[in-house]
């Protein structure tokens, strides 16, 4: 697959991750967050529960070899987990709110596009939880 359709592909996944995430009651903050050299694809809040979400989007149309969640590498978390520090930083209305680092897999190999949501997919340390 093309550079330029590889794009296209994560911005549509990326605009299908942030519809599922406000029907499940969230309101988008942020979308394509950029600190530094780290960018978080979704920052979400449901301020009900006082919850912030930063959400990795993985997107694909035929499936990897590799199951798409660990395609966030160690490393990839610990740059999304500074620019979330970076984001807290700069918008301190968050403060008190808990914090979760979520994947959402967008599967366009089926239709409509199937959405799988692995939330606290991995905390500070780096370390899936599941």
């Amino acid at each position: 697959m093309g550079k330029p359709l590889r794009h296209a592909l994560g911005y549509k996944g990326e605009q299908l991750a942030r519809r599922y995430l406000q029907n499940k009651g969230f309101e988008i903050i942020a979308a394509n967050y950029r600190a530094g050299h780290g960018e978080i694809d979704i920052v979400a809040s449901d301020n009900k529960q006082q919850l912030l979400v930063f959400a990795e989007v993985k997107s694909y149309y035929a499936r990897p070899l590799d199951p798409p969640e660990l395609r966030v590498t160690k490393k990839q978390q610990q740059t999304i987990i500074r620019a979330a520090y970076s984001f807290l930083d700069e918008h301190r209305e968050f403060e008190d709110f808990f914090v979760r680092y979520d994947i959402l897999i967008v599967n366009f190999s089926s239709y409509p596009a199937e959405i799988t949501h692995y939330e606290a997919a991995f905390w500070q340390d780096g370390a899936f939880p599941f």
